[in-house]
């Protein structure tokens, strides 16, 4: 009974966290999708002809590269957020991380993600949607580890992290040029 009880309480402060990482995704993408209207007077082919170039840039740096050397904070998001209780400290500490630009960025998706959104200059709500998702994504790795738990799977995770965010951002690469494609240059 004390574990279903455990369980339960971590799932609810994951809620917290997940969504604070969620708000603070949608943050930095309505900046974004508003910061893209300043690149909207660039003809499309050559916002799609500059959005290949950085895409194929960050995914050979991140695949080339052990860590990745692009701009970003290294610290980590202070403990003191919790000092107001753990909701409240989750929540908060998931704003925070959830915005992609407090804390450390393990690989260039995020980056991939928002020059897709400076240069493409979906709808505003296209950005605000992709800023959710990258910050709900952010909390899913909590989310598995209180539903699996299981020594295996961190070991897993632990020894092919680096792996795992490579693929990532070869995959968003791909898939982001193809509805950049779609968008402008069909």
């Amino acid at each position: 009974m004390a574990s279903v009880r455990g369980r339960h309480r971590q799932l609810s402060l994951w809620g917290a966290f997940a969504t604070g990482t969620t708000l603070g995704g949608a943050a930095t993408g309505a900046a974004l999708g508003v910061l893209a209207g300043l690149v909207s007077p660039v003809p499309p082919q050559v916002r799609l002809v500059l959005l290949a170039l950085l895409v194929a840039a960050l995914v050979a740096l991140d695949v080339l590269s052990a860590r990745l050397p692009l701009p970003q904070r290294s610290t980590l998001i202070p403990q003191e957020v919790f000092h107001r209780g753990m909701a409240r400290g989750g929540l908060r500490f998931g704003l925070e991380y959830g915005c992609g630009w407090r804390t450390l960025v393990p690989s260039a998706t995020a980056y991939l993600a928002a020059v897709f959104v400076l240069l493409v200059v979906p709808p505003w709500w296209v950005a605000v949607v992709l800023g959710a998702a990258f910050g709900l994504s952010r909390s899913w790795a909590v989310l598995l580890w209180i539903v699996l738990g299981a020594p295996g799977w961190q070991a897993f995770l632990a020894g092919h992290s680096r792996l795992l965010e490579r693929a990532g951002s070869v995959l968003a690469g791909v898939l982001l040029l193809a509805a950049a494609w779609a968008r402008l240059g069909g």
